[in-house]
């Protein structure tokens, strides 16, 4: 045994040992430990080299001092309690009692320490040495030793959190760890698993083979894939796994694997329904693509204000006379191929104005509107159109886009049809003229009827010629008033086949429409006494620019439908007023009589349309009042529309431009329908 242990050995004798000063110097230098040496009265009487050491003090700067000087301030006081009462029974306390004890250095710093007592006569003097040890590094390993076991236990309890299996397997595949979740997918606790063959108890099968994923493993380090593994009632399962291999640091052999499942098996099953349900969808859309290329309209469904395409069939294309592109705005489609559109009267069509724009901005259903499709090479092209939109909870039918379809699940649908009229238009056009010629030659005779009705009243009524019997004068009178209904309808006919043929003339000039208004008003007031029309003028006069004969022609025919589909009498009311925005002047006329039927609304513009209600109260007409009302008023640039609801009343409204400084200088006296 060396020096230093024998002297270690005699200082760790039980008991109390008795030395000279001159014999203990020597000796103190050469432990390893910090030694200081006190006397009964906490006095350092001896330190040796190691002590200089790790206080910072020389013996001499700590000799005759109390040990409390070695000692943090806040520990002295209860350290001279301690002392005291250790002088009273000093016994010898060994190191590692696990006392948290600290020391001051010279320069104030504190330091963790060990520290064991033993009595000592020293010169036959009692005496207590102090053997003292620095812990600091043996501390801070021990720090580092409870962090990193606490890093693992949360680490461990981390992965137990995990609803994934999570499971490591040594190089044979032996399982060194199985988590909460590998517990919950395949039945096992970890008790079962742990020392078990990982793929012969998951009874693994692999898709590409158990070699790709141990190349990969070696070669790469991972693998990733999909599994089929079998839990502990033999149902099949389908796993997403992710491996990595874990090499040894100092032989760079492969010390395990971990390995981490994910249940896919509920995934892969709504996959396989969703596969089954598109390839199903896809075979519906290719039907009724094949269904909707065999019909000789053009149907197309369109979604958005600009009015993108999402589905055409081939007639589409073929009316349009180009082909149109799927999620292609209506405007830069027309525009691309130089197509233009327009109305019953042969005029360009505002954009807003097309039903299909209509339909899909506003959501507005428009019914048998009149279009004519001038194709690129200049072929016109009559036809009827209905677009309708579709609610989105209706239908789904994104899936027809193959864009972003969520926006196109954001926006209005509608399902546009085109039909082509050119046979309609030709069989038209030979009727129109057929009723014109009808018409025509229809003036004459009655012309003479009605001047030989009117002639026998009145002679009759002065007294000349044979009296007539009262029967014969309702005969005179029913002979003159069905006359004037023949006139009434003549004149109609007439219009209408000037309408069609363009051969209208409109003789506009700048027109006081409030005067006009009560004009007709005051007119058609002497004709019932059962009505009373209320007339309400905006201020300032409403000037437009107008043929005041034909707006005198719609606003009396206005009025007599309120009042002729008012039996029972009542009050009518006419009002005017401007919409300084629009610039237009709108003029209502509205009633409390029968009103419109709701499915019959979308046709009374239509010729020799009559409402059935009308009929059933024995109400005559032609049915080619508003008619000629609503052509007279768009050859204005204006609009008629109405409000109706059947037993309460029905208001309608007609729109006209406002007149400009800039129409009154260049518009002409006298325009054309066309």
């Amino acid at each position: 045994m060396s020096e230093e242990n024998q002297g270690s050995s005699a200082l760790s004798e039980q008991g109390t040992i008795s030395i000279s000063s001159r014999e203990l110097g020597p000796l103190l230098d050469v432990l390893p430990d910090a030694l200081v040496i006190v006397n009964q009265q906490g006095t350092i009487v001896l330190v040796n080299k190691q002590a200089e050491k790790i206080f910072g003090y020389t013996q001499a700067e700590l000799q005759g001092q109390t040990i409390e000087k070695l000692i943090p301030q806040r520990f002295r006081q209860l350290h001279v309690a301690h002392r005291q009462h250790y002088s009273k029974a000093p016994r010898t306390r060994p190191m590692g009692l696990g006392l948290q004890l600290y020391g001051t250095r010279k320069d104030g710093s504190e330091f963790p320490v060990d520290i064991s007592l033993r009595p000592l006569q020293l010169d036959d003097q009692p005496h207590v040495i102090a053997a003292i040890r620095d812990v600091t590094a043996q501390r801070r390993a021990q720090r580092e030793r409870m962090q990193q076991l606490q890093q693992i236990q949360r680490q461990s309890e981390i992965i137990n959190l995990a609803y994934d299996a999570i499971l490591i397997r040594d190089p044979i595949g032996r399982v060194l760890f199985w988590n909460h979740g590998a517990e919950r997918l395949y039945g096992w606790s970890t008790q079962e698993a742990l020392g078990r063959i990982a793929n012969t108890l998951l009874k693994t099968r692999f898709p590409d083979g158990k070699a790709t994923v141990n190349d990969d493993l070696e070669q790469k380090g991972k693998w990733e894939g999909e599994l089929i593994h079998s839990d502990r009632n033999g149902n099949m399962l389908i796993v997403e796994s992710r491996q990595v291999l874990v090499r040894d640091q100092a032989t760079n052999e492969p010390s395990a694997v971990l390995e981490i499942n994910r249940d896919v098996t509920e995934r892969h099953r709504q996959e396989q329904k969703q596969q089954a349900v598109h390839a199903e969808t896809l075979a519906r859309l290719s039907f009724l693509r094949e269904v909707l290329d065999a019909l000789p309209n053009g149907i197309q469904i369109v979604y958005g204000p600009k009015a993108r395409l999402l589905l055409a069939n081939r007639a589409t294309h073929r009316m349009w006379g180009a082909y149109w592109k799927q999620d292609q705005p209506m405007e830069d489609f027309l525009k691309q191929h130089n197509i233009h559109v327009l109305d019953a009267n042969q005029q360009e069509m505002a954009l807003s104005s097309f039903a299909t724009l209509r339909a899909a901005r506003k959501g507005e259903t428009v019914l048998y509107h009149q279009e004519t499709i001038r194709q690129p090479d200049g072929t016109s092209l009559p036809v009827l159109v209905n677009a309708i939109p579709v609610r989105k909870k209706q239908a789904d039918i994104s899936f027809l886009l193959q864009s972003d379809t969520e926006s196109v699940e954001q926006q209005q649908l509608a399902i546009v049809v085109y039909q082509d009229v050119t046979p309609l238009k030709e069989a038209e056009y030979l009727k129109d003229e057929f009723i014109g010629i009808v018409a025509h030659e229809l003036r004459t005779p009655l012309a003479v009827l009605m001047g030989y009705a009117d002639t026998l009243l009145v002679q009759s009524a002065r007294g000349h010629g044979a009296p007539l019997a009262d029967w014969q004068q309702d005969a005179l009178q029913d002979i003159k008033q069905a006359t004037e209904r023949l006139v009434t309808l003549t004149d109609g006919l007439l219009d209408v086949t000037r309408l069609q043929a363009g051969r209208l003339l409109l003789h506009c000039t700048a027109t006081d429409l409030d005067a006009l208004v009560q004009r007709v008003a005051s007119h058609l007031q002497q004709t019932t006494s059962q009505h009373q029309l209320e007339v309400h003028l905006h201020t300032p006069a409403a000037i437009v620019y107008m043929d005041p004969q034909r707006i005198d022609q719609v606003l009396t025919n206005l009025i007599e439908n309120a009042i002729k589909y008012s039996p029972q009498g009542g009050p009518i009311w006419i009002k005017v007023r401007t919409n300084p925005e629009q610039q237009t002047a709108i003029v209502s006329v509205q009633d409390r009589g029968i009103g419109i039927p709701k499915r019959q609304q979308g046709q009374i513009f239509g010729r020799f349309m009559r409402a059935d209600n009308a009929q059933a109260w024995g109400i005559t007409g032609t049915g080619l009042g508003l008619y000629l009302c609503r052509q007279l008023v768009e050859r204005h640039k204006g609009q008629l529309w109405f409000e109706s609801e059947e037993g309460v009343g029905s208001t309608f409204f007609m729109s006209l431009p406002l007149l400009s400084l800039r129409d009154e200088e260049t518009s002409p006296p006298t325009t054309s329908a066309n």
